[in-house]
């Protein structure tokens, strides 16, 4: 199934809960409005509330705009090509300020989805008429989510308020450490990889206990275990790299075998209040492929592109280019092949575009509602953070290079196997096998931050220091 609906009567709850008066002298309640107490009394119940989390991942501040956005242009795969607005020429600069409206989106838009978990897992005390291992996996997908935002937010902004509550503080939460925010992310997802499904029983688009060891890796190797990375990405089983890489990237390809979790989209819905997104009723698509290659508000830095080996196959994959001058592969016929990219019609100037996650292979021009999911995980980056934390915790150099070399050898991509020795060779070849295969897909930003050290961040946006007083 392309999407799973969204169930609104827990918004219903949510409302219930946060809205109360001051009454004190009665006490009058309505038999008939919902409560947290006299919610969760079904199966149905528990999944339209853990469903509603997922609401906040669609959403513009996330994987629908500025996920792609801020890490893309922060890392640097992205200049400004066309009528790029202000805040992301900020993101490109690395000058974001507090005012910034996609910094304010993103911390928001991450906050809600994790305001969304903390009232399922809080409320585990009221559910009833629930199988025990129908709650244990709702939890997992929703501790799942909330350590998914957590970790979007660690990343981009360090030290940040740990709400893992509904409690209300008087003034605002205060930072919580960097520490404590990494081992609250991994309490969740250990939990969420013994209680999660596994790939084949659990409904597409919900993530498995796949899903939970690859981002336990990938959070254990951020926060500088790589020992523990290790043991967690080597419990990643059932999953296999397609043949063809550009699988990965379209609508056909989704879900395919080397799919750990994606963010779902669908075209289908329409439009929608796509611009002014608040975890209602909204559209459920992406404005990825409109603003890459559709208004080319962006396009691929030339830092990226020389980064791509002589005739290696992803370069065509991931861009469309009139020319083959950069490595000797091109793309530049889309609409099914009825249309082709000539000089002063591919952008505002000539040079390469984005092909990635984009629709114009097989339509004449771009929408804003683009149903190409977001992958967030795919076996491809699991076997090279393999790669990184075996050679990172003095593992085998083989092994280590064995991992790197099964993505090098796609069928479709059929590079030389790498045969460097030393462990700083190893991790520079690690280094670049990431930004090619991984090109466009928010990995470059974190990349940076382990490999070169990259201590940018951005500031805590004005939505939250204008009502939160203990910053």
């Amino acid at each position: 199934m392309k999407k799973f609906k969204i169930f609104f009567t827990v918004l219903t709850v949510m409302i219930g809960i946060l809205i109360s008066c001051d009454e004190s002298e009665i006490e009058l309640k309505n038999p008939n409005q919902l409560s947290a107490e006299t919610f969760f009394k079904s199966s149905a119940q528990l999944e339209s509330a853990v469903t509603a989390a997922y609401t906040y991942l669609q959403e513009v501040g996330n994987y629908a705009r500025y996920q792609y956005y801020i890490n893309d242009n922060v890392a640097g795969e992205n200049y400004a090509a066309g009528n790029l607005e202000a805040d992301k020429v900020q993101m490109i600069n690395r000058d974001v300020d507090e005012a910034n409206n996609g910094n304010n989106q993103y911390w928001q838009h991450n906050y809600q989805a994790i305001g969304r978990c903390n009232f399922v897992i809080v409320n585990e005390e009221n559910f009833e008429n629930i199988p025990d291992t129908e709650i244990a996996a709702r939890l997992g997908e929703t501790r799942f989510i909330r350590a998914l935002c957590y970790f979007n937010l660690v990343a981009k902004y360090g030290e940040i308020p740990l709400v893992l509550d509904l409690e209300v503080v008087q003034g605002g939460r205060p930072k919580s450490s960097v520490a404590d925010v990494y081992n609250a992310i991994v309490t969740d997802l250990q939990f969420a990889t013994t209680n999660l499904p596994a790939k084949g029983t659990q409904e597409v688009g919900r993530p498995t206990s796949g899903s939970a060891w690859a981002l336990l890796g990938k959070v254990l190797l951020q926060s500088g275990d790589a020992a523990a990375a290790k043991t967690a990405l080597g419990n990643v089983s059932g999953y296999n790299l397609v043949d063809n890489y550009r699988d990965n990237f379209t609508v056909a390809g989704e879900h395919n075998d080397e799919s750990l979790f994606e963010v779902i989209f669908d075209e289908s819905t329409g439009g929608g209040d796509s611009w002014n997104q608040n975890g209602l009723d909204n559209s459920e698509t992406s404005f990825r492929a409109m603003e890459y290659s559709g208004w080319y508000n962006v396009k691929p830095s030339q830092e990226l592109l020389d980064e791509y080996e002589d005739d290696d196959t992803r370069y065509a994959a991931n861009f469309y280019s009139i020319d083959d001058s950069d490595n000797g592969t091109m793309t530049n016929t889309f609409n099914n092949g009825a249309s082709t990219f000539i000089s002063g019609e591919i952008g505002p100037d000539d040079n390469p575009a984005w092909r990635k996650y984009q629709n114009l292979d097989n339509r004449e021009s771009e929408t804003t509602d683009s149903g190409i999911n977001a992958r967030v995980l795919r076996y491809a980056d699991v076997l090279l953070m393999q790669a990184e934390a075996e050679i990172r915790s003095g593992g085998s150099e083989t092994v280590a290079l064995g991992y790197l070399n099964q993505v090098r050898a796609r069928p479709s991509v059929n590079l030389p196997a790498i045969s460097v020795s030393g462990t700083q060779a190893i991790l520079d070849a690690i280094k670049h096998e990431r930004w090619v295969e991984l090109a466009g897909e928010q990995s470059r930003w974190l990349d940076l931050q382990r490999f070169d050290g990259d201590s940018y961040l951005l500031p805590i946006p004005n939505i939250e220091l204008q009502g939160n007083t203990n910053l």
